[in-house]
């Protein structure tokens, strides 16, 4: 019997960059981009759902792996962070002098790491030190160990090394371009993958006993999962292979494969440029709709029609044939579908009217295509057929592709083309003078070449002095402001006076125990070591205590659990609570209360807003904050008219919560639209002084300047027209500066 074939399971959009390394662990999947983040994932009911946003790394992240002994370690330029199962980093391992792009790990305690410095390193995780250093390769370096100290390692000359200890034992000339992945095979030797589009079986002893050719660009990423290999590359393709070379099946993706991964339930997950996490199972229940799977074929075969060479013969003759024109229906007006006719690709658009598919004409490539273009369309340029579809690469290496009819205006050409790429029109003589060259004048391919890399130098240079002047236009000095308020005033003494004192009135059920008293003495007294914080560790016993008896306790004795826990928060310790599913909700609920009381316990209000305030200092606790971020608002907007003293905690908060959200990129999609209506909410209840006004606005700009488009957006739909008509009635140069840059940010 046949085995069942992968289909996709789950679209996660990760994130806003190319998705270049993903780990599994249990039932977790952690994710790491260019766009600076990671993330971490959870299954519940067959899906995987963010639980954690990793934001505090600086610049791109290429390498990350699964520790045997728990947690992950992620390869942040020149360092590699060790995190924990929770996303909460654990120590730093610095060594290398470039990027890390290579990670395994080898034992509980050992890890081998690979560095575009062209070495490689094995490092003791117990002791955060450096075993062995490998020197001798050619920039970026592959590496796989094994516990017994036998290590192989690769680069970009191609050749394959093995090694016992510092001892190099072997080297072979593997491949003959850069030597990106090495596992272990599973009949004892290794298997390598690299940009001259093979995969290679090797014993032990570094002989070649398989070469696996079916890619038809760079190999980038593979997994070994049983006796199959699964790899994945540049030429958008994951091939999963039988370990004789044989191709078992060919999934089709979008964009480059930059990463791939296998989970506990056999799935395969996949990491893309386009910032897209795609989930594929064998497993029939697990399935997406049909429709999901065939949108993710479709979007697949259209943006391969779009590359260069067009479709293969291969994939034209997955297409649907066109005796399938009259029982396929389409999903929308204008929704564009390849059919087959015979062995030629056309592209049919879907009719809503005349309930049929109307030929819009044949594809790029494929045995049979017409020598005119297909190009699928976009808001200035219609779909269909065209004499010339140029392909224009910018300067980060994307390609634009600019449509083009014989016949047609130049001038109306050139100027979609820049309003839709958002080019200056100092580029508009620039692409009518190519389009003139390289159409009807008949110009040679070299000819045009050279003409699309001119322009490509052209935009560059352009691009490059307009983001010098509009750097010089706008130097934002007073967004975003990034330095938290938190309350760390303590009077552990009179706390835990307090604290015992009513211990004593409570009811029995909630009365701690002698034990329990111990725990939280020791607890209370570990607070008050601050020079040695990140070393001492608070027992998760308090945490339990806190949660099951403390924060049940009658608003009357709430004071010093409230100053006790005000400060607990400041202590990284405190992410145990907030680390569950629940992620701290027991807490937040319980403020909510407190803020509702009739009448008011101001200063019980102002503890538990301070606490609020300090939840902002630690990744797990911050990010639990912006998790429940909604009820944190019913929280604020409770307060409206609170005292004077509650308000300047409230402003506090707010400028918190702005920041929390311009470091990680907001939680959840809702999290700028939401803090952006409570600051404008509370603006508007009545007058605030100068000082609450200037925060308030503060945590807008932080929002306007973040890196997420959807957030700056959001904040811009709830605030634009009360930011521009705003007057702060005060004499600070510094506010009223902020202000202007504020409402500047909006304008842009």
């Amino acid at each position: 019997m046949e085995a069942q074939q992968y289909k996709l399971s789950q679209t996660i959009a990760a994130h806003n960059g190319i998705v270049r390394s993903i780990s599994t662990q249990g039932d977790q999947l952690l994710t790491c981009s260019s766009d600076k983040t990671a993330k971490l994932y959870e299954i519940n009911n067959n899906q995987y759902h963010q639980v954690t946003l990793i934001s505090f790394f600086e610049k791109y992240i290429y390498a990350t792996c699964a520790r045997i002994n728990g947690g992950y370690a992620v390869g942040h330029d020149k360092q590699i962070y060790l995190l924990d199962n929770e996303g909460n980093p654990l120590g730093i391992l610095d060594g290398h002098d470039q990027q890390v792009c290579s990670l395994k790990s080898i034992s509980e305690n050992l890890l081998i790491s690979g560095s575009w410095d062209a070495t490689a390193i094995i490092w003791d995780i117990s002791q955060m030190k450096q075993l062995y250093r490998l020197n001798g390769h050619k920039y970026g370096v592959a590496v796989y160990g094994d516990e017994n100290l036998n290590f192989i390692t690769g680069s970009q000359d191609g050749i394959l090394h093995s090694w016992s200890k510092e001892t190099k034992i072997k080297s072979v000339e593997a491949h003959k371009d850069i030597i990106r992945e090495i596992l272990p095979s599973p009949l004892g030797g290794y298997i390598t993958c690299s940009n001259d589009e093979t995969i290679k079986l090797w014993s032990k002893d570094l002989e070649l006993i398989q070469t696996f050719l079916g890619h038809k660009s760079f190999v980038f990423t593979m997994k070994i999962h049983m006796d199959q290999v699964i790899s994945g590359g540049d030429d958008r393709l994951v091939i999963i292979w039988n370990l004789d070379g044989t191709p078992k099946q060919t999934i089709q993706l979008p964009d480059t494969v930059w990463t791939v991964a296998i989970n506990n339930y056999n799935d395969i997950i996949i990491g893309t440029s386009d910032g897209k996490v795609r989930v594929f199972t064998s497993d029939p229940i697990r399935f997406a709709s049909q429709a999901e799977i065939e949108g993710l074929e479709q979007e697949a075969s259209l943006s391969n029609a779009k590359q260069e060479g067009g479709m293969s013969e291969e994939e034209v003759q997955k297409l649907p044939g066109i005796d399938k024109l009259k029982t396929m229906v389409g999903k929308k007006e204008g929704e564009i579908r390849l059919f087959r006719n015979g062995n030629k690709p056309e592209a049919y658009m879907w009719s809503v009217a005349s309930s049929n598919w109307q030929l819009i004409g044949d594809v790029i490539g494929g045995k049979g295509a017409s020598s005119r273009k297909f190009f699928p369309g976009d808001k200035y340029f219609e779909a269909g057929e065209y004499d010339h579809v140029f392909d224009v690469e910018d300067d980060h290496g994307i390609t634009k592709l600019l449509p083009y009819n014989e016949g047609e205006s130049f001038y109306d050409s050139a100027e979609k083309f820049c309003l839709r790429e958002g080019y200056s029109k100092h580029y508009l003589q620039q692409i009518v003078n190519f389009l003139k060259k390289n159409t009807s004048f008949g110009q040679s391919q070299r000819q045009k070449k050279s003409e699309l890399e001119t322009m490509k130098e052209q935009y560059a240079q352009q691009q490059i002095l307009q983001q010098q002047q509009a750097k010089k236009q706008i130097d934002f000095q007073y967004i975003p402001y990034t330095q938290c308020t938190y309350y760390e005033n303590m009077n552990l003494q009179g706390l835990s006076k307090k604290l015992f004192e009513f211990n004593a009135q409570v009811s029995e059920e909630l009365k701690l125990t002698e034990k329990e008293t111990l725990f939280f003495n020791k607890g209370i007294e570990s607070l008050g070591q601050q020079s040695v914080y990140k070393t001492v560790n608070i027992e998760n016993s308090v945490c339990i205590i806190f949660i099951q008896k403390l924060i049940k306790w009658d608003p009357q004795y709430l004071l010093p659990v409230y100053d006790f826990f005000r400060l607990f928060c400041l202590h990284h310790s405190s992410e145990q609570i907030f680390a569950g599913l629940e992620k701290g909700m027991n807490l937040f609920l319980n403020i909510f209360t407190i803020v509702n009381l009739q009448p008011v316990n101001t200063v019980l209000v102002r503890l538990a807003l301070q606490t609020l305030c300090n939840c902002l200092k630690h990744n797990t606790n911050s990010c639990a904050i912006l998790y429940h971020l909604r009820i944190v608002k019913d929280i604020i907007l409770s307060l409206l008219d609170t005292d004077e003293k509650n308000v300047q905690v409230l402003s506090n908060l707010i400028l918190n919560l702005s920041i929390g959200i311009y470091q990680r990129n907001g939680l959840n999609d809702q999290a700028s639209e939401m803090l952006s209506e409570t600051i404008v909410t509370f603006l508007q209840y009545q007058q605030r002084d100068p000082e609450t006004i200037a925060k308030l606005v503060t945590a807008l700009g932080n929002l306007m300047r973040s890196p997420a488009q959807q957030i700056r957006e959001q904040c811009k739909k709830i605030s634009y027209g009360f930011v521009q008509s705003l007057v702060i009635d005060t004499n600070n140069e510094d506010t009223l500066k902020c202000l202007e840059e504020v409402k500047l940010s909006m304008q842009i």
